[in-house]
């Protein structure tokens, strides 16, 4: 049986745990979904002759602040890139292809250029997966330095995390090492994702949420839950016969979760829509 991800060979390396994965691709592969005709090398190159332009301005040897800075000057000054506060609901934040088309965004696909441009660059960043707001970081131990993309590029210490946390969630805010240590690739494409599926759920976009959902619940094979919510998006999108088998497998993993009767209800109707066909 052909593999639904079979246009996706990056995402594929992604479920594999193949540490070598490419995080720009893969956000290529997933805006691939709603755009079908994009071409991902179009927008690498894009990204490659970004690169170019900081080298270009960085002296052989430069430490990791002069870098972050050129970056940031090409990035936010020249290109104009910003993060979208008028309107961070709107889908095309999510997808890579339209934030370089548009130079606007939301933190974790600015994120996603950032950390492609400085990859380029022989820079090492990793993300960080704050609560309610995503950013990078790079270097070690004391030497460590929090970028945050959303705002063009500022460099912010664990204090200045945390005053950026608080003003976004409009609370003090203490965060712990866990939440600043770097998280792994699964976790980007998870959030990422995460992201869509909230914007499309709130505007009942179900065809366009089902792609989305397809990828978060191979990414997180472990939570039941993305498989309850694949099904139920497969019944939305009158598509009973791919609802069957997660619906199956949330109430195998959760047979006594408060939800269990409905969703067992939900199955039954699937089977009998299926049965219907045949």
């Amino acid at each position: 049986m052909r593999s639904p991800f079979a246009e996706s060979p990056e995402f594929l390396r992604l479920l594999r745990r193949d540490p070598g994965a490419d995080l720009t691709r893969i956000a290529l592969e997933i805006a691939r979904d709603e755009y079908p005709e994009l071409d991902a090398e179009q927008y690498l190159q894009k990204i490659d002759d970004l690169a170019v332009r900081v080298r270009d301005r960085c002296a052989a040897g430069a430490k990791l602040r002069q870098v972050l800075g050129q970056i940031n000057w090409v990035l936010y000054v020249e290109e104009g890139y910003r993060g979208n506060v008028e309107d961070y609901g709107d889908p095309r934040n999510s997808y890579l292809n339209e934030v370089i088309d548009r130079r606007t965004g939301i933190p974790i696909t600015l994120s996603v250029l950032y950390r492609a441009l400085a990859e380029r660059l022989g820079l090492e960043m990793a993300g960080v997966n704050l609560p309610a707001h995503f950013m990078l970081r790079a270097g070690r131990d004391e030497s460590t330095v929090f970028v945050d993309p959303f705002h063009s590029g500022t460099l912010l210490d664990r204090q200045g995390c945390e005053r950026r946390i608080s003003k976004v969630v409009g609370q003090s805010v203490a965060l712990s090492d866990h939440q600043l240590a770097p998280c792994g690739l699964p976790q980007v494409v998870s959030r990422m994702l995460l992201n869509l599926k909230a914007i499309y759920f709130q505007r009942h976009d179900f065809m366009a949420a089902l792609p989305v959902q397809r990828r978060l619940a191979v990414v997180n094979p472990g939570d039941p839950q993305e498989q309850r919510d694949l099904g139920m998006i497969c019944l939305q999108v009158d598509r009973p016969g791919d609802a069957v088998e997660p619906l199956e497998a949330y109430l195998r993993a959760m047979p006594d979760a408060d939800d269990a009767d409905a969703v067992r209800s939900l199955l039954r109707a699937a089977r009998r829509e299926v049965a219907r066909w045949n």
